[in-house]
This record gives structure tokens, sequence and C-alpha cells, in this order.
């Protein structure tokens, strides 16, 4: 029995985006690249949150480190002047983005977001039965 070669399918282009972020005091500027998971693409379909609500939680959230995972939150204080008129939309996203690569794991939305990922443990639990 001869062994087939399958081809990989080529990159889905909703799955990745990028995005100029520039600084207007030092005018410098830096396109960042990111790419979704099949999850986080299903996930922010479901929950109507498209790329730009993605790309600006990115640029203007806070970050925070747990699980070897990166947290990037919009709170309300967070939001831009610029974006006032969006920001009941953009309020208290969540965008989880792999410790090692630019990839989005997920985005949600949630009450108080900073309590709840707080309240994480330190490590990520697998589920494996010791």
């Amino acid at each position: 029995m001869k062994p087939t070669l399958t081809p990989r399918p080529a990159p889905d282009p909703l799955l990745n985006f990028r995005f100029e972020v520039s600084d207007p005091k030092t005018e410098r500027s830096e396109v960042l690249e990111f790419n979704h998971t099949r999850h986080s693409a299903v996930r922010a379909a479901q929950r109507g949150i498209d790329t730009d609500k993605i790309a600006l939680v990115l640029q203007y959230g806070e970050c925070l480190c747990k699980q070897k995972l990166l947290y990037y939150i919009l709170g309300e204080k967070n939001i831009p002047a610029s974006l006032l008129k969006v920001g009941k939309e953009l309020k208290n996203l969540v965008v989880i983005v792999a410790g090692d690569s630019n990839q989005v794991v997920t985005c949600y939305r949630s009450n108080n977001p900073f309590k709840h990922i707080r309240l994480k443990s330190k490590r990520l639990s697998l589920g494996l039965a010791a």
C-alpha cells in the first residue's frame, strides 16, 4: 500500500488579523499580528466580538499574566475618551492570548473581570487524575 500525502489547508484569512499601533508622542508605529484558534473564532462570532474590538482590547487593555496565559482586560477606566461612543460594547471585555505565541485562545465579557482573573489558580489544571 502506497502512502498518500494530503496537502495542508491554506491558512484561513479569517483566523489571522493584524493591526497597527502608533504613538503620537514618539511618532513610532508597529504592526501587531495575532492568530485566532478555531475555538476563539467560533466563540467571538457567537458573542458578537469582531476583530476590531479584539484589537482595541489588545491595544488599550490592561495585561495580566496568570496560568502561562496573557489576559488583556479592557475595563471602564481603560477605555480612551475617543472611544466612549462604543465604550458600552468594549466595557469589561477580556481577550486571552497564549503566553508563548500571538495566538488568541478565547474572548468574552465579564461583569467583574479583574476579580474573576485574580481568583484563578496560579497553575492551569489539565484535569488529569493522579
